[in-house]
């Protein structure tokens, strides 16, 4: 029972980091800078090591039958993905990821095409990667037993919960950028009243009004690293109690870093 244990535990962290680390790599070559993705703040993303774990373990018997693994791979990872989406929104008002511009989404949360993506990559995982895998993981059970995994369990713990923590106050500091940006958006409308201004130049005001009155500054927060992080890590990302667009809060986030 303690080997089996450590073999998931060590499976878990194992896809996790490689997802983490497809995300980082794929995230960043389309942004054209570096993208540290991630929820949490050490390199892994859960939902990958949930995924694979789930693959390998509950579709077992089935794995000899290739479409019919490629199959129930796709409808399992599907089903944890909108599951993900639809807990996040729910539990911390969140989305992080948006699939309405890709064809055959539902709701947004998933995809067709990224669906046969994941089922794809999960025969690669079961057929080709897992095996050469199990004999790095069984060494190091063999080498380290239970400890491995329960450090790497009790990091990650404190992880999530430092992660949440920073997350609740996001949330806060969010909110009230976002208030702070609509009330100097209707200040601004109301100075300009029947001025003929450029659109762009009115969308800007706002920011103008911010940087030239140092008490406004003061009174809104500074995000530290994680809280940076995470606003950066995700460019579409929603919220429905922001009222402005994640854009322009970002652009404030770093108006406020300058001194």
């Amino acid at each position: 029972m303690e080997k089996i244990f450590t073999i998931v535990v060590l499976l878990f962290f194992c896809y996790s980091f490689i997802g983490w680390l497809w995300e980082t790599i794929y995230c960043s070559i389309k942004a054209k800078h570096f993208v540290y993705r991630g929820f949490l703040l050490g390199p892994i993303t859960p939902i990958y090591g949930f995924g694979v774990v789930g693959v390998l373990y509950l579709i077992e018997p089935y794995q000899q039958n290739i479409v019919l693994l490629f199959f129930l791979a796709l409808i399992l990872v599907t089903a944890l993905e909108y599951l993900t989406s639809f807990l996040l929104e729910k539990i911390f008002h969140l989305t992080l990821w948006d699939y309405k511009e890709v064809p055959l989404n539902i709701n947004g949360r998933v995809a067709v095409p990224v669906s046969i993506f994941w089922g794809i990559a999960c025969v690669f995982i079961v057929r080709v990667l897992n095996p050469y895998l199990m004999n790095l993981i069984i060494g190091w059970q063999q080498r380290f037993g239970i400890f491995l995994p329960m450090i790497l369990l009790m990091v990650t713990s404190f992880d999530l919960g430092f992660t949440l923590a920073n997350l609740a106050s996001l949330r806060q500091a969010l909110n009230k950028m976002s208030a702070t940006i609509q009330e100097k958006k209707d200040q601004v409308q109301t100075d300009l009243g029947e001025l003929k201004v450029a659109a762009e130049e009115r969308r800007q005001s706002w920011l103008t009004e911010i940087k030239e009155q140092p008490e406004w500054r003061k009174q809104l927060p500074k995000l530290n690293f994680q809280e940076r992080r995470f606003l950066n890590s995700f460019p579409n990302m929603k919220s429905k109690e922001i009222k402005s667009p994640l854009a322009e809060i970002r652009q404030l986030t770093k108006e406020l870093r300058k001194k």
